[in-house]
Formats: structure tokens, sequence, C-alpha cells
């Protein structure tokens, strides 16, 4: 199908929470609202970007912030227009301990693969169908053209990250993502990158991993593999990032023999602190 005419197709499709009663709609918007304003922490948003990103009026957007910034939930900062995280977000994710002791394991491999790739090296976990970078390492390295960062949450169809996690899921669940994925593309950018994205979808494909050549960011490579939970499911993905010159084609399969190695040994480190609940447990 023409991209053109996928992009007419997605676009019939109902909003996922059209159905739901008045109040759960309430509580379907803040939280939104709350995800997406902690997906730019380090940048901020501006209140008719927002308000777009998660289709509020910029009335209503303007009130729901002015109510998280009230609770702590969210801030504005002196001179700035921006809206940002609020600092009630950071401590109740201390009320969260074993991802910090997932952390403190996780920084240590990617400071290794950053050294022993040239690359920028990140670890995301899936949040339903997005990915959201957790942690990342660096170094000294400096890639224009590369947005993500700790916090940044993406649509899972539009991060190699994870396509990696996509590969692992079954048809009928990865159609679904895919699919919701590109309905909130056309809704936030239209049809113009949808060629491109599905252009990465299918290099990745190919090669049997998350991959991209400069399909979303020109000058910019990037290769991913996905890391299972103790049940063997796909619950994060680590990338290497690179400039064209850090991943020639030479290098792209050592590169991958170093995520699969890391991917083990992080899968062993969430196994240990974070203790998800066997495939069927009650809840």
């Amino acid at each position: 199908m023409h991209p053109h005419e996928q992009a007419l197709a997605f676009t019939e499709s109902p909003s996922p929470d059209g159905d739901a009663p008045a109040g759960t709609r309430s509580v379907q918007r803040t939280l939104a609202l709350l995800k997406e304003l902690s997906s730019r922490g380090e940048f901020g948003w501006r209140l008719s970007d927002l308000a777009r990103q998660v289709g509020l009026d910029r009335g209503t957007c303007h009130r729901m912030l002015a109510c998280l910034i009230k609770e702590g939930f969210a801030a504005r900062r002196d001179n700035d227009l921006k809206y940002y995280p609020g600092q009630l977000l950071f401590e109740m994710g201390l009320s969260m301990p074993p991802y910090e002791a997932l952390r403190e394991r996780v920084q240590p491999r990617l400071a290794e693969l950053c050294q022993a790739s040239g690359c920028i090296a990140s670890f995301s976990l899936r949040s339903g169908s997005d990915v959201v970078c957790v942690f990342q390492h660096r170094g000294s390295l400096e890639l224009s053209g590369m947005m993500i960062r700790a916090g940044t949450r993406r649509p899972m169809f539009s991060a190699v990250g994870g396509l990696a996690i996509l590969q692992q899921l079954p048809a009928p669940e990865a159609d679904r993502i895919v699919n919701e994925n590109t309905r909130r593309e056309l809704a936030l950018r239209g049809a113009r990158r949808l060629a491109a994205l599905q252009r990465m979808r299918r290099r990745s494909d190919e090669a049997g991993f998350g991959f991209t050549i400069g399909d979303l960011a020109p000058g910019l490579r990037a290769l991913a593999v996905p890391v299972p939970d103790a049940n063997g499911e796909p619950f994060a993905a680590l990338t290497l990032t690179g400039s064209d010159a850090a991943l020639p084609e030479p290098e792209v399969a050592r590169c991958r023999a170093l995520l699969l190695d890391a991917a083990d040994r992080i899968a062993a480190d969430a196994a240990a602190c974070l203790r998800r609940p066997a495939r069927g447990a009650s809840h």
C-alpha cells in the first residue's frame, strides 16, 4: 500500500479512549499529559506544542498544567515559557528501589559498551506501545541530530530499540502496536515520515535486529537488540548509536556481538533486581 493510502486507512480508526467513561477519559488525559511532559525533561515543552502532542486545546491544557504545577507534578522556571516535569515525579520514583539497583548494575555495562564501540550506549524500557530511554552513557561523545537522552519517550516503531522489541513479539501484538504508533504519527506529523519509518523497519527486519542508517537522522547509524525478562519476553532494549565513521559496515557485526553479550548480562541483572512476576501470575 502506498504510504498516503496507508495514512488514510489509519485515520479511519477510532481513538482508543473514545468509548471510555467521562471520569476515565479525564484520568487518561492527565496521565497522557504527564507522560509527554516527562519525555522532554531536559528541553521542556511549549504550551502549544504540548497541547498538540496530547490532542488537547490550549485552554484545557493550560488549566491542567496549572493544577499539576500546584500539586508539584509540573514546573515552570523564571523567565522561561516552557513547562517541565515537577519535583514530585522524582520523589515518587524514589519509591522504586529495584530500578535504582538495576541502574547501578546497568550503567557500568553501558560505559563498557561505549568504550568498546566508540558509540553512545542506551538502555530503554518498553512502556506500553512506547520505549523510554532510562539509562545512557555518552562518554565524551556528542552527536548532532541525536535527540534521545535519558527520559526520552518514543513510539516503538520510531526507535531501533523499539523495533528490536517488536521483532520478538507475537505478530498480532506487533501489528497492533505499529497501527497505534502510525495513528499517533499521522496525528502529530502527518504522513511525511511514514516512508522513512517503513524503510527503517524493513531494514531492521532484513538484518534481524534494530538497525538504521540515517533513516530518520542523516549521518547517524544505530543498532539495537532486545533484552528478555525472566519469561523470555522482551521488556527492554540495548542500543548503540554512532556516526557513519564510528559504525561502518564492517563494525556492525562486532558491535552487535557486544550488544548481545551485554544483553545477556543485563537480563540476569534484571532478574535479580526486578523479580518480575511469572507468566500467568495473579495480581
